[in-house]
């Protein structure tokens, strides 16, 4: 073989090494950006090396780390107005197992006008209670037997208050440790076994979480949001349910706090008709009761939004 062509086969080999090389370098930098959490799309959270995320279902209980929650999104809601009465009869209270009177009577004499079977008298029993949850089953109600304002109101029968109504251990989910969350009142509480233990105030959205009742599924100690456009932290982030509009996680947490120590809202307007809607899904409430509801609800634990 000429010098030339040696000279060209020894190029050529060059080049093929160096080839090799750039392609190993550019895998190793892909792996290692993938393993420090860059490039996340818009939708998705970031976190330290305890793996919890904003769309993971099973966040450490005892994580440390910090996580950083999309905002949902929120719409506010304007009608106030009641649905008619369109019985000729009516209730004026919460109506449930035991109870007893005209009104029990007017509930169940409307239960049998729609098609659900049970005796008409004056008492509030197991076959009531099986009709008002078939009723509420069709009317996609939530399935509590409890005739309240909603119920009542789908039935055309409900004369009593149209303000909100304050929680009651009737509200409390069957958990042994539970919470209530009451957005039309901006307040919440704590159960034990069925009875309110603690009430607090909270800030929450004009539209969301739905009424329901849902179970706790993580819990973050540290997060971080850019919800108000600059970015701000919070602690004791505990999530129940996601978001409708966007899929984001919605928990409690302690009102947050600018880069420079301020609060995003004044603590004394937590629970106050004026911020009504200033979270966008969440539920803001006091650093204190905060670690409160931290301490108190666990994995597993139940959330009933009543309003």
């Amino acid at each position: 073989m000429s010098r030339s062509y040696r000279t060209l086969a020894v190029a050529l080999a060059v080049i093929l090494v160096l080839v090799g090389l750039a392609k190993l370098v550019g895998r190793d930098s892909s792996a290692a950006q993938a393993s420090t959490g860059s490039g996340l799309d818009a939708g998705s959270s970031t976190a330290d090396t305890t793996g919890a995320t904003a769309d993971e279902g099973a966040a450490p209980t005892d994580s440390v780390g910090a996580v950083t929650d999309i905002v949902d999104g929120d719409a506010a809601t304007t009608s106030s107005t009641a649905p008619p009465v369109t019985a000729d009869c009516t209730i004026t209270v919460v109506l449930k197992v035991g109870a007893t009177g005209d009104e029990v009577h007017c509930l169940e004499s409307q239960l049998t006008a729609a098609g659900y079977a049970t005796t008409v008298d004056t008492t509030f029993d197991a076959a009531t209670d099986s009709a008002v949850r078939a009723y509420q089953t069709a009317s996609s109600l939530e399935v509590d037997g409890i005739v309240g304002r909603q119920t009542a109101q789908a039935m055309g029968i409900w004369a009593g208050p149209l303000g909100p109504m304050p929680a009651t251990n009737d509200d409390c989910p069957s958990s042994t440790h539970g919470a209530i969350i009451d957005r039309a009142n901006q307040r919440g509480a704590l159960c034990n076994d069925g009875v309110i233990t603690y009430e607090f105030p909270l800030t929450s959205a004009w539209s969301q979480p739905d009424p329901g009742t849902y179970p706790v599924y993580a819990k973050d100690l540290n997060a971080s949001s850019n919800l108000t456009g600059k970015y701000s932290t919070m602690t004791h982030f505990v999530a129940f349910t996601k978001g409708k509009y966007q899929g984001a996680r919605i928990a409690f947490h302690s009102v947050p706090k600018y880069s420079d120590g301020s609060y995003v809202q004044p603590l004394d307007s937590v629970g106050t008709e004026a911020y009504h809607g200033e979270s966008s899904g969440c539920l803001r409430v006091l650093p204190d009761d905060a670690i409160r509801i931290w301490d108190w609800l666990s994995i597993g634990d139940e959330v009933r939004v009543i309003s």
